[in-house]
Order: C-alpha cells, then structure tokens, then sequence
C-alpha cells in the first residue's frame, strides 16, 4: 500500500512539473517537493527508487536550462546532515546543494557559509571537497566584525580542530595554484597509474605532465573542481581567504605559512594583502 501511495505521490510530482510553465511555478514545486522526492530514494521497492530517478532526470534538464532558478537549499542542507539519512539520499542531496548554492544571492551564500562547514563534518572527503569549493568563494563577501571575539564570529571554530585543518589544507591548496592551469583528466590518470607502477618509471617518465609545484594531482584536482574558476575567480578566492586570516578565524600560528605563500603570489592584489597582514603581526 505504501508503495502505491509512493508512485502516486511521485506521478503527481511528475504532474505538476509538466504543466509549470513559468521559473516562478516551477521553482515554487520545486522548493515544495525536490527534499521529501531526494528522500524517497531510501525506500526499499526498486519501482519507486526508479520513479524517483526518472523525475530527477527530468528535473535536472529544467533547472540546468533556468540558470534563475533558486533551489531549497537551507532545507536540502538540514536534509544533507541528517546522522539518520542513507548514504544514497546524501549523496544525491549534496549534488542539489552544489546546483544551488551558487546561484543563491551572494548575501544568502554568506549566510550558509558557516553552514557549509558544519555539513562537512564526518562526510567522505570527496564531498568535503565540493563543499569547500563551494565556500572558498564565498569569503572574499563575508564580513568580519572590527573586534574579534568567539561570539561574533561568523565561524566558530575554536571548539572543531577537524574542520580548521580541513579548511586550511584545502586553502593552502587554493593559494598555490597557479592562474590559468589546466588539468587534464588523462594526466591525472596517466599520474595515478605511474604512481602504483613507479618501480618501472625510472627511465620512461620525461613526459608525464607535472602537477603546480608544491601539489599533488589530486590537490589540483580538488582546487579545479566540477565549475573551474576563472583567473579573476581565483584572484577573488586567494584574497577572500587572505580576508579570512587577517580577521583571525584561524589559530594565528597555523595561518602564517598560507601568508607567506600568497605574499609571493603573481596577482599584485593577492600579494601586497598578505604582505600587509604579515607585517602587521611582526610588529
């Protein structure tokens, strides 16, 4: 019976968003119905798991194709940290987050910020990854009150040692790429495989393509993410996090080594930023 209920329920969806015609109908159903049809894919009848897919594909087409669309994406991060919530249900819910939240005004993407970092705790690091691609950018907007205080903080994250390191690792990462690169997925392949075989690379490894000096494939892969961001983009990211630093979010002494990095950056911006701030804790 429920099961019946299920496929009715989603045939109705199916309903409604043929006959939105408008980006205000159609986001309307969606914000109402995208989270509860995400969860359906916890049942256990492979019809309905089916039925649920099947209308996300269709879904997927239109959103893609209405780059205004806004999607729930308060409600999907609620969902996406559920401890009860099955891996398949997270795992597609995280895909809608990253559809989402950059077409999300930037005021409303600074105030899910500290969100993002609470999502990613305890996730597989791949997820981390995208939710920290997602973030980064976000910095360069956020505002810092002039004293800095625990209460005030926008982030807090004295009391979570885990996610600072995560945070300053992948923005370390950040801060070393360099403008402008390019990585192609044979390369990170072609890298993968010589790295299991190395035994048998001594001789034959001239060519392999070398990943930005001080990262590893996978550092630039994760920096590079599904939406690569432009040079002006990634300008943006170093300096956001150059604000972040200076408005000591992060253990002073754990910052230092991404000050000096982005002080030697090839972006005059990024550089004289971090130069600043470095001078100004020597005093």
């Amino acid at each position: 019976m429920e099961t019946g209920s299920d496929s009715d329920q989603l045939e109705r969806v199916f309903l409604r968003l043929g006959h939105a015609e408008t980006d205000e109908q159609l986001q309307n159903i969606i914000s109402k119905f995208l989270p509860p049809v995400l969860l359906k894919l916890s049942s256990t009848q492979e019809g309905v798991r089916k039925k649920v897919m099947e209308l996300l594909v269709h879904l997927n087409k239109r959103i893609k194709s209405r780059p205004k669309i806004q999607l729930p994406i308060e409600t999907l991060l609620v969902q996406y940290q559920d401890p009860a919530a099955v891996s398949f249900v997270t795992n597609f819910t995280i895909i809608y987050v990253k559809m989402g939240y950059p077409r999300l005004p930037v005021e409303k993407q600074c105030e899910l910020a500290p969100t993002l970092l609470t999502a990613m705790e305890g996730k597989p690091q791949p997820q981390q990854d995208s939710l920290m691609h997602l973030l980064i950018p976000t910095l360069f907007h956020m505002k810092y009150p002039v004293e800095s205080s625990k209460s005030a903080s926008p982030f807090n994250l004295a009391e979570k040692p885990k996610t600072v390191q995560l945070l300053l690792d992948f923005m370390l990462d950040v801060l070393l790429m360099p403008y402008g690169y390019v990585l192609n997925e044979s390369q990170s392949r072609q890298n993968s495989s010589s790295a299991q075989g190395s035994s048998s690379n001594s001789g034959g490894g001239s060519g392999i393509p070398q990943p930005p000096p001080g990262m590893s494939f996978y550092a630039a892969k994760r920096v590079i993410g599904d939406n690569p961001w432009t040079p002006e983009q990634l300008e943006q990211c170093k300096l956001g996090i150059v604000k972040f630093i200076e408005a000591e979010q992060v253990p002073e002494l754990e910052a230092v080594l991404h000050l000096v990095i982005a002080s030697s950056d090839t972006r005059h911006s990024v550089a004289t930023a971090a130069d600043l701030e470095l001078k100004s804790k020597q005093r």
